[in-house]
């Protein structure tokens, strides 16, 4: 028979949820991706053009060569140098 609480609850789904719960609260922090390295750039004030996003996804891939390939996408698109590594950056984490 199941041990039930004074408010009628199972004690086994209390342990259940407290379980599920600890393990998401110990759960890493989201990685940053393609979406960070877009709105980083719509936040300093460059368009979003199809060049500019493709980057960004390049940039998502994780390798240095996707970094480097997400980098001078942008600044050749019109990013600034600092403000293209910045936005790499984010996608690459």
């Amino acid at each position: 028979m199941m041990k039930k609480l004074s408010n009628g609850i199972p004690a086994a789904c209390l342990a259940a949820t407290a379980l599920v719960a600890g393990t998401m609260a110990l759960a890493a922090p989201a990685h940053a991706t393609a979406h960070d390295c877009q709105q980083y750039l719509s936040n300093r004030g460059y368009s979003l053009t199809a060049t500019r996003v493709n980057a960004c996804a390049t940039g998502s891939g994780g390798s240095w060569v996707d970094y480097g390939l997400c980098l001078v996408r942008l600044t050749d698109s019109g990013v600034t140098q600092s403000h293209a590594e910045n936005a790499c950056d984010l996608a690459d984490n």
